[in-house]
């Protein structure tokens, strides 16, 4: 975010660093390195058009952080103890964020979409629980028109699962993508490049 990095761990207790990248290729130099915030941490994710960080999995299970002075990252809401709901979704795996509205990757419990706008009034604006080919929703990432995500379930032998968005409460799968050749693949991380 800006000319910084941010680097989290998930293999044992660890740190939030942050490093400036500003005078890359000469030197990176560690501007922040420090526990109070964050122990550990499966994945973040920057929603750079308002400045916050995402973090899932680890300690935290899903946290919610302000990036307006990006050296000195303030925690705006833990999702487990600050939200009722949150119970109906538990652990996060992964997230991706655009313009506040999360789609939360819950492993066996599907996909979430959450409205982070109002940090004081979080909303839930969609769900998919139950779809063709499910397993752990491992990741995903949404179309630069908004209208289509895809998913991947870290599950062997699963399709990639290209799902219809446009309607919130009514996220619905519209095609998969897999594998002839390794019928026990695994899809992991998955981007959109374009259209």
């Amino acid at each position: 975010y800006q000319d910084y990095l941010y680097i989290v761990c998930d293999e044992g207790n660890s740190t939030l660093q942050i490093v400036d990248i500003s005078q890359l290729p000469d030197t990176a130099i560690v501007v922040y390195d420090d526990d109070s915030l964050l122990v550990r941490s499966h994945n973040i994710f920057i929603d750079t058009v308002s400045a916050r960080m995402y973090v899932c999995g680890g300690t935290e299970i899903f946290g919610v952080y302000s990036l307006a002075d990006p050296v000195n990252p303030i925690r705006l809401l833990n999702a487990p103890n600050d939200l009722a709901f949150w119970t109906n979704i538990g652990y996060i795996h992964d997230v991706f964020v655009r313009n506040d509205i999360a789609y939360v990757n819950a492993g066996f419990n599907g996909l979430f979409v959450v409205d982070f706008s109002d940090i004081s009034d979080v909303l839930m604006l969609g769900s998919l629980t139950f779809y063709e080919q499910s397993g752990y929703n491992h990741s995903g990432w949404l179309m630069e028109n908004g209208n289509y995500y895809c998913l991947a379930d870290e599950t062997h032998g699963m399709d990639m699962k290209i799902l219809d968005v446009s309607d919130l409460q009514n996220i619905h799968v519209v095609d998969t993508i897999g594998t002839d050749i390794a019928p026990l693949s695994i899809p992991h991380n998955l981007i959109y490049k374009g259209d």
